[in-house]
C-alpha cells in the first residue's frame, strides 16, 4: 500500500512532465487500441464467415444423375450417410419441399379443408397445386428471400404456418383462400390416416411479381411439418411447377417456376479450401454440389484486408509507444538523478527502487490506458462501419447478423487483455533500459555527477 500511496504522489509531484507526454500516449495507444479492436472483430467475423457462410455447401439436385437415367430424390437416411464422408463435418436439413399434387401411386385422395371463424369448408380441387414449404427455424437466417409479412408474425413451433395469397386471382376458389385470416386453420387429410391441421399465424404481403395469372396456394411452416408427408411423397423429384396459367388454363413456365421438391439439404465443410477436392469426388459419384453462397469469397476478401490494415497500424503504434517511452522515461529519471542517489544512500535497496518506480509508471500508464480503451470503443465504429455496410450489401440483414453476432461479446475482454499486456511490457522494458543504467552509478558519484 506504501508503494502506491508514494506513486501517486510522485505523478503529482512531477505532473508537468508526465502531462506533457501524457497525450502523446493517449494518442499512441488510442490508435493501438483501436486497431486491436479491428483485429479482433475482422478476425471473429471471418471466421464465421468460414464456419457458417463459405463452408456451406448445397446438393444440387436440379440436375439429373450422371451415372443414373432417373431424376435424384435422396431420402432423409440417404443424405445423412454422405456425414461419414472425408471433409464433411456436418449434414443440416434447411427445408422440406411437399406438393399435394405429387403423390405415391397408392395414396388415396387428398382433401383440404379451411376453417374459417368457426366454420368448415372443402377447399380446393384434387389437381390443384398446393406446397407445403417445411424451413429448419434455426437456419432461418440462410433463406435468401426474406419473409415479409403483412399481419402476424413468423412461425415458431410446429404446426403453425405463414400462408401465401395472391389478391389479383380472379378464381372462385380464391375467395375462400383470402378470407383466411390470422387462427383459421387448414386442414390436410386422405383415407390413409393422414392428418395434418395448420394454424394461421401469419400472412405474407403482396408479392409485386403477381398477375392476374399468378396461380398458387402455399405455407410456410416448420421442417418436422413439412416432412410429416414424406411419407406419401413420390420418390422422384419434380424439375419444375408453374404457378402461371392463362385464360385456357395452359401453363406458362417462366425462371421463377422452377422448384424441386423434397429436401434441400446443406454440407457442412470442415474447410472451404475442400470444396474442389469434395466436389470432384461426388461427381464422379453421380451426385453434384455447388456453394451455398458464392459471395463468400467476398467477404472474406473484405474482412481480411481490414484484418491485414490493422496489423501494420499495431506494430506501428506498438514500435512508435515504446520508443515514445524509452524518451520519456530517460528524460524523467535523468532529472530524478539526485532523488535516486539520496534514497540509495539511505539505504533503499536496488530492488525496492526499482520496484517503486515501476508501480509509479504502471500505475501513470494503466491511468492513461483505461481512459484509451474506453474511448476507442466509441471511435473503432468509424473505422468499421464502411466494411460493415459493404458486408450488408452482400447478404441478406439476418445473415449479417449471425455472421458479426459474437464479434462485440469477446471484444471488450480480449482487446483489454491484449492493449493492458502491450503496455505493462513497454513499462518494464524502458524500466528496465533506463533504470538500471542509471542505478549502477554509487550514490557519491551521482552527486558528484561523476558518470
Amino acid at each position: 500500500m506504501f508503494f502506491i500511496k508514494n506513486s501517486i504522489k510522485n505523478i503529482y509531484r512531477y505532473r508537468s512532465k508526465y502531462k506533457a507526454f501524457g497525450v502523446l500516449y493517449h494518442v499512441i495507444i488510442l490508435i493501438f487500441s483501436v486497431c486491436v479492436i479491428i483485429y479482433i472483430q475482422m478476425g471473429k467475423i471471418t471466421d464465421n464467415i468460414m464456419k457458417e457462410y463459405a463452408s456451406i455447401v448445397e446438393f444440387d439436385t436440379s440436375v439429373n444423375s450422371i451415372n443414373e437415367q432417373k431424376e435424384l430424390r435422396f431420402t432423409k437416411d440417404e443424405f445423412l450417410k454422405f456425414k461419414e464422408r472425408k471433409h464433411i463435418d456436418d449434414i443440416k436439413f434447411f427445408k422440406y419441399i411437399f406438393d399435394l399434387n405429387y403423390l405415391k401411386e397408392n395414396v388415396s385422395e387428398i382433401k383440404k379443408e379451411l376453417h374459417i371463424s368457426g366454420k368448415i369448408i372443402q377447399w380446393g380441387i384434387p389437381v390443384q397445386t398446393f406446397i407445403v414449404y417445411g424451413y429448419n427455424t434455426s437456419l432461418l437466417y440462410l433463406e435468401t428471400n426474406e419473409f415479409k409479412l403483412e399481419k402476424g408474425r413468423m412461425f415458431e413451433k410446429n404446426d403453425e404456418a405463414v400462408i401465401y395469397k395472391n389478391r389479383l386471382y380472379p378464381g372462385l376458389e380464391n375467395k375462400y383462400w383470402n378470407d383466411l385470416d390470422l387462427n383459421d386453420k387448414i386442414v390436410i387429410k386422405n383415407d390413409d390416416g393422414i392428418y395434418k391441421e395448420f394454424t394461421v399465424v401469419g400472412i405474407t404481403e403482396q408479392d409485386p411479381t403477381d398477375t392476374k395469372n399468378t396461380y398458387r396456394y402455399m405455407i410456410y411452416t416448420t421442417l418436422e411439418s413439412a416432412e410429416y408427408f414424406d411419407v406419401i411423397a413420390r420418390e422422384t423429384k419434380t424439375s419444375y411447377i408453374s404457378f402461371e396459367i392463362d385464360m385456357n388454363n395452359i401453363n406458362i413456365i417462366n425462371s421463377n417456376d422452377f422448384i424441386n421438391l423434397g429436401y434441400k439439404t446443406l454440407i457442412y465443410l470442415d474447410s472451404p479450401n475442400n470444396f474442389i477436392i469434395l466436389r470432384n469426388e461426388l461427381y464422379n459419384e453421380g451426385v453434384r454440389i455447388h456453394l451455398f453462397f458464392p459471395a463468400a469469397d467476398d467477404l472474406i476478401s473484405l474482412t481480411e484486408t481490414m484484418r491485414k490494415w490493422s496489423i501494420i497500424f499495431i506494430g506501428f503504434a506498438g514500435f512508435v509507444s515504446l520508443c515514445a517511452k524509452i524518451i520519456f522515461t530517460n528524460i524523467l529519471f535523468n532529472t530524478r538523478k539526485y532523488e535516486i542517489a539520496v534514497l540509495r544512500s539511505i539505504g533503499m535497496k536496488k530492488s525496492r527502487l526499482l520496484l517503486n518506480y515501476l508501480i509509479e509508471n504502471l500505475a501513470y500508464i494503466w491511468s492513461i490506458t483505461f481512459v484509451s480503451l474506453i474511448v476507442a470503443q466509441f471511435i473503432s465504429p468509424i473505422f468499421t462501419s464502411r466494411i460493415f455496410k459493404n458486408m450488408q450489401d452482400l447478404v441478406l440483414a439476418e445473415t449479417f447478423d449471425t455472421l458479426t453476432t459474437g464479434a462485440n461479446l469477446e471484444l471488450v475482454l480480449q482487446n483489454t487483455s491484449i492493449v493492458f499486456g502491450w503496455t505493462t511490457v513497454i513499462v518494464i522494458l524502458t524500466l528496465i533500459l533506463t533504470c538500471i543504467n542509471i542505478i549502477r552509478f554509487e550514490p557519491l558519484k551521482i552527486f558528484n555527477k561523476q558518470y
